[in-house]
């Protein structure tokens, strides 16, 4: 009877520890069916643009838009440089905060949408026109957490493992009453 009962146990032991190997939720084994999470990320809404001589980034933080330019070859920032942005009914002039970081008040971009964007950079001898999408996505409402078929697996068998266990106590005491008697 001991030597069933420890083989149980090893059998148990074994195929609980290959349930770490199957495939779960979140990632690509192969099927395209599946279909994949939108991004999650806590990231402020920015645009890119870049031409041969200039690269931006502009991000919306709050109330204000941040302007980042850089030379395209060097990725140095561009500094003292007349920045003018159109977009809609928008149209401003950007103020240098720091070297190559420049600002826009940003109570424009309210609204989710997307906004085309046209940001004109003067600076020294060099003069571009630069175009991007600002896009404002609605704010994400009750994302649905699912449970994948391989975590009920594994809650299953973890559950079986337990009444196995209780049921392999309830014989043994059992087996020492008869032997008392």
């Amino acid at each position: 009877m001991k030597q069933s009962i420890r083989t149980f146990f090893i059998t148990a032991v074994l195929a609980l520890s290959s349930l770490s190997a199957w495939a779960h939720g979140g990632e690509d084994h192969g099927d395209e069916g599946n279909a994949r999470p939108a991004p999650t990320s806590g990231a402020a809404p920015r645009a890119i643009a870049q031409t041969e001589e200039f690269e931006l980034v502009a991000v919306l933080e709050g109330n204000k838009l941040t302007l980042t330019v850089d030379r395209f070859a060097t990725n140095e920032p561009v500094v003292d440089a007349q920045i003018e942005l159109e977009g809609g009914s928008l149209k401003a002039v950007a103020t240098q905060g720091a070297p190559g970081v420049y600002t826009i008040p940003g109570e424009h971009f309210v609204a989710p949408g997307k906004y085309p964007l046209a940001i004109s950079i003067e600076a020294g001898e060099s003069a571009d026109l630069l175009t991007t999408t600002l896009d404002l996505a609605a704010p994400a409402t009750g994302v649905e957490h699912s449970h994948a078929a391989s975590e009920w697996s594994i809650w299953g068998a973890a559950g079986t493992l337990l009444l196995a266990g209780a049921g392999l106590i309830v014989l043994r005491r059992r087996h020492k009453n008869r032997n008392r008697n």
